[in-house]
């Protein structure tokens, strides 16, 4: 299959708040059991600032760190991923999923956790579900859901309050499931590794869906699955962990906006750590 990023174009950069480089090796570690790391991919449409941009990675620790939703049909009010943090107390967040264009409140996946339920359908296009908060505590705290290889899927969601349902990026043997398309945006990710650790994804560059698969295919994370969240300037990530903070935020999708965008839109629905 066609790679777009290959492992020649992809030039590993750690974010610093001393603003010295750490090696091309390096993961940073922000708090136990929370790592950045970054990736400079190719932008195929370019960027105000240059030609390449930032693909980050937030590597999590399950059980170090709790899941839960913010949710705007409990605050009554959508806000910012930096403003979800601060009243939810976590130490990183990220777009739980795609709105719905007739209610943007509702998710267009299945979604609840404990203390709210977005959507209480299954999506039946979408293969891909993040499963959290156990019912029973001696299952693992994450459990990575393959709608198309786990033929048990629905017990499984049966034994977690939290579900995040998505359109998966890549199949359990890391096959890109997306075509090759001309409609890039940014993006917005969250995947699992083999180790079981969580990871919180985030594309500045505009890329396809194909590309960012492909993209999460080739990078050092060696990924079971992924599901794609958002897209466009809803993308957005934020991350406040061991002194460091790290804003990331989407690209439009038109030509005449691209490289403009430097803000937090609202987000209705997201998905947040907090430490243990």
């Amino acid at each position: 299959m066609f790679a777009l990023f290959p492992r020649a174009l992809v030039t590993i950069l750690v974010l610093c708040a001393s603003a010295s480089a750490l090696s091309a090796e390096d993961w940073r570690p922000l708090a136990p059991g929370l790592e950045l790391r970054e990736f400079l991919i190719p932008d195929q449409e370019g960027d105000l600032a240059g030609l390449q941009g930032h693909m980050a990675v937030l590597r999590i620790d399950p059980e170090r760190y709790d899941l839960a939703l913010g949710s705007a049909l409990n605050s009554g009010e959508m806000y910012s991923m930096q403003e979800w943090a601060r009243r939810m107390g976590f130490a990183a967040v990220i777009n739980a999923g795609m709105f719905r264009s007739d209610d943007r409140l509702r998710s267009t996946g299945y979604m609840r956790d404990a203390r709210v339920t977005v959507n209480a359908f299954i999506h039946p296009n979408y293969g891909a579900f993040l499963a959290f908060q156990p019912r029973d505590p001696s299952l693992p705290r994450v459990r990575w859901v393959d709608r198309k290889a786990d033929q048990d899927w629905q017990d499984v969601l049966d034994m977690y309050d939290g579900i995040v349902q998505n359109y998966r990026l890549i199949s359990r043997d890391r096959e890109n499931l997306w075509e090759p398309g001309d409609r890039r945006h940014s993006a917005a990710a969250i995947a699992m590794d083999r180790e079981g650790r969580l990871l919180f994804v985030h594309c500045r560059p505009r890329v396809s869906m194909h590309e960012f698969a492909q993209a999460l295919i080739e990078l050092p994370l060696d990924l079971i699955g992924a599901m794609y969240v958002e897209g466009g300037a809803d993308a957005a990530m934020f991350v406040d962990a061991g002194g460091y903070v790290g804003r990331f935020v989407g690209e439009y999708q038109s030509d005449f906006f691209q490289g403009s965008n430097r803000n937090f839109w609202p987000a209705p629905n997201v998905l947040g750590i907090r430490p243990r």
